[in-house]
C-alpha cells in the first residue's frame, strides 16, 4: 500500500479482497473517505456579532478527510512511487508504464491520520490499545508487564500503581505514586505526576451489553416480523393491480400535460424513508416547470405554519395540474415507488430532509417505517390556521403507536371517503 509521507490510513481490506482478486489489476487506486460517526449532530451559527442566528442539524454522516492510496503487488511500481518527489510526480510515473486496462478505482471508508496532528495521533492510539493485543510484534523495546499492559523494556512502576489493562505505558509513565489508570487508555511520555494521576474508563463495546439493558423500540413495522410480512405483501400487491389497471390512465395524463403544458410528465423530488435514507418520489407534474423558482415570491401567501407550503389557489398550479390534485389522480405515479420498497401505501406523508430537520424526536419516530401515499395525516388535518403543523407530528406519532393491518385498512377506506369528497388541501410538490 503506497501513502503520502506522514499519512497512516485504515481501512477494512477484508470489504475489498473479492474484487481485487477478480479484477486481477496491476495497481488499484483507492479512495479513502473519512466520515463522521455520529449520524446526528447540531451546530449553533452565529452573526458575526455572536448573535444566534439558526441551528443547523445534520443527519446523515459528514465527510471529514479524503485521501488516495495506491495498492499494488509490483515492486518495480513501488520502487517508481517511493522515488517520485511528489504524489502527483508518483501517480505520473506508474500511468506510463501501467496499460489503462490493468488499472482500477475502488472508493471505501476508512480513518486517515496525519503525522504531527496531535489530535489525529491521540485518536489513533485510544483505537489501537482496545484492538491491538500484541503490539510487541511490531514496536520493539516494550514489554508486557502484566495482563493487557505494555511498557518500555527497563522501565519502572510505582509500587502503589493500578493498572487494569488494556493500557500503554510511555517512557517513565507510570513511575509516580499514586497512578490509576483503568483501560483500554494509554499513559504518554513523562507527563504522569503524583498531583495529576489519570483514570480513563472506555464505553464497553455494544457486543457486551446485557440484553436487558438494550431498549429495542416497541413501533415500526421493522421490529413486527408478522405484520411487516403482511403489510409488504399488501403494497407488492395493491400497487402491482393499480399499476396494471392505471396503465391506459397513465398515457391519458401524460397526452394533457403535454398538450397543456409541455414536458415533463413527471416530477420526482427528492425524499427519506425509513431509516433516512434518501429517494426520488415520483408525481404527475401539476405545476408550472419553474415552480421551484417562484416559491419564495409566493412564500407570503403560504397558509402552513411549519416547513410545508400551502397555498389557496396556487398560481404555480397548472390548469391540468388542478384537476389531477383535486382527485389526487397525480399521486399514482407513487405507487411505483411502492412496487420497488420505497415507500408504503399507508404511511407518515414522505418528507425532504429539510422538513425533517425541524423536530428531531418526530422525525426519528416518523422514519421508523416507510413513509406512504396515504395516512393519518393525510385524511384528518384541517389546516387550521397555527396548527398544521401540529397535527402533522401529531397524527404522524399516531399512526407509527397504532400501526397495524387492520389500522391500515381502515385508513385506506377513510382515504376513499376522502376522494369522493374531492378534497385537496395537500402541500405543494
Amino acid at each position: 500500500m503506497l501513502v503520502e509521507p506522514g499519512e497512516l490510513v485504515i481501512f477494512n481490506l477484508a470489504e475489498l479482497t473479492e474484487h481485487l482478486i477478480w479484477h486481477k489489476s496491476l495497481v488499484t487506486r483507492l479512495r479513502v473517505v473519512q466520515e463522521s460517526k455520529d449520524s446526528y449532530g447540531e451546530r449553533v451559527v452565529t452573526d458575526r456579532h455572536d448573535n444566534v442566528e439558526r441551528i443547523e442539524r445534520r443527519y446523515r454522516a459528514e465527510t471529514r478527510r479524503v485521501t488516495r492510496v495506491v495498492l499494488t503487488n509490483k515492486r518495480r511500481i513501488v520502487r517508481l512511487w517511493t522515488a517520485a518527489a511528489t504524489q502527483r510526480q508518483a501517480w505520473e510515473r506508474v500511468r506510463a508504464v501501467v496499460p489503462w486496462s490493468r488499472l482500477d478505482h475502488m472508493r471505501c471508508r476508512g480513518t486517515v491520520f496525519q503525522e504531527g496532528n496531535a489530535d489525529d495521533e491521540r485518536v489513533l492510539i485510544d483505537g489501537l490499545v482496545g484492538l491491538w493485543n500484541t503490539p510487541a510484534q511490531v514496536i520493539e523495546g516494550i514489554e508486557e508487564v502484566g495482563d493487557s499492559v505494555w511498557m518500555a523494556s527497563g522501565d519502572t512502576i510505582a509500587e502503589d500503581a493500578v493498572l487494569a489493562g488494556p493500557v500503554w505505558i510511555g517512557r517513565s509513565g507510570a513511575s509516580s505514586q499514586g497512578i490509576c489508570a483503568i483501560g483500554p487508555t494509554w499513559l504518554p511520555d513523562q507527563q504522569i505526576t503524583a498531583d495529576s494521576p489519570i483514570v480513563s474508563a472506555r464505553v464497553r463495546p455494544i457486543g457486551e451489553v446485557e440484553l436487558d439493558e438494550q431498549v429495542k423500540p416497541d413501533i415500526g413495522d421493522g421490529v413486527r416480523p408478522g405484520y411487516a410480512f403482511a403489510k409488504r405483501t399488501f403494497d407488492i400487491v395493491v400497487s402491482f393491480v393499480v399499476l396494471l389497471l392505471a396503465l391506459p390512465l397513465l398515457g391519458v395524463v401524460a397526452l394533457c400535460i403535454l398538450l397543456d403544458d409541455g414536458r415533463p410528465f413527471f416530477y420526482g423530488h427528492v425524499r427519506q424513508t425509513r431509516g433516512g435514507r434518501e429517494f426520488r418520489c415520483w408525481k404527475f407534474r401539476t405545476m408550472q416547470r419553474d415552480a421551484d423558482t417562484m416559491t419564495d415570491a409566493v412564500a407570503k401567501d403560504n397558509l402552513c405554519d411549519g416547513p410545508q407550503v400551502f397555498i389557496k389557489n396556487d398560481p404555480r398550479v397548472t390548469r391540468v395540474g388542478g384537476i389531477l390534485r383535486r382527485f389526487q389522480i397525480d399521486e399514482l405515479p407513487q405507487f411505483w415507488n411502492v412496487l420497488l420498497g420505497d415507500m408504503s401505501v399507508v404511511g407518515p406523508r414522505p418528507s425532504p430532509e429539510v422538513e425533517n430537520q425541524y423536530c428531531p424526536a418526530w422525525r426519528e419516530i416518523r422514519l421508523s417505517v416507510r413513509p406512504g401515499i396515504t395516512g393519518r395525516w393525510q385524511t384528518e388535518r384541517t389546516r387550521a390556521q397555527g396548527r398544521d403543523f401540529q397535527e402533522w407530528i401529531r397524527y404522524d406519532i399516531e399512526y407509527v403507536q397504532r400501526a397495524g393491518f387492520w389500522y391500515d385498512l381502515y385508513l385506506c377506506v377513510r382515504t376513499a371517503w376522502v376522494l369522493l369528497r374531492g378534497r385537496d388541501n395537500r402541500a405543494s410538490q
